[in-house]
């Protein structure tokens, strides 16, 4: 099964003038968010709680109109605005490490696991950039304090996002 899905390759749709200059305007006016999606319908969850579809629906209208959920076919989801009312941080933290050359291979395959943020290799002072947001900081920071051949981290936290 893993060797058919890497085989597998995924063609883009060729862009028509239109088009890209569409995803070119989305991309140069759009603002970097964190959203978390439970990918639910509403009348699931609305069961789950033990209401009904329409009361769920009453419910959740003051929280899209405020920008905190936003919803659609099959899922719901919690916007940046709505982590921060919920007291987490959501904006990205990066973590930069430096790795003993003789565990990097064993720390590599140790973070490749996570499930959360983005792990990049990179050349200078640091073998390792990983991005994730606020709320994981510590979790990542607890696991690499874990790790052996970790060397050094510096975290800097997002204070602000200007583009």
């Amino acid at each position: 099964m893993g060797k058919k899905e890497e085989s597998e390759e995924f063609t883009f749709p060729r862009p028509t003038k239109t088009t890209y200059k569409l995803l070119e305007f989305l991309r140069e006016n759009a603002v970097s968010e964190y959203v978390y999606r439970v990918d639910i319908k509403q009348s699931e969850l609305a069961k789950m709680l033990g209401i009904t579809r329409q009361a769920l629906s009453i419910k959740l209208k003051p929280f899209i109109k405020a920008g905190i959920l936003r919803t659609g076919r099959g899922f719901i989801e919690i916007t940046e605005k709505g982590m921060m009312l919920l007291g987490y941080m959501t904006k990205p933290v990066y973590i930069m490490v430096r790795v003993d050359p003789e565990n990097r291979l064993a720390v590599y395959d140790e973070l490749r696991k996570l499930k959360y943020g983005k792990i990049s290799r990179v050349s200078g002072d640091f073998d390792l950039i990983i991005e994730v947001d606020g709320a994981k900081a510590s979790e990542v920071l607890n696991l690499l304090s874990r790790l052996p051949g970790i060397e050094e981290t510096k975290t800097y936290f997002t204070l602000e996002t200007l583009r």
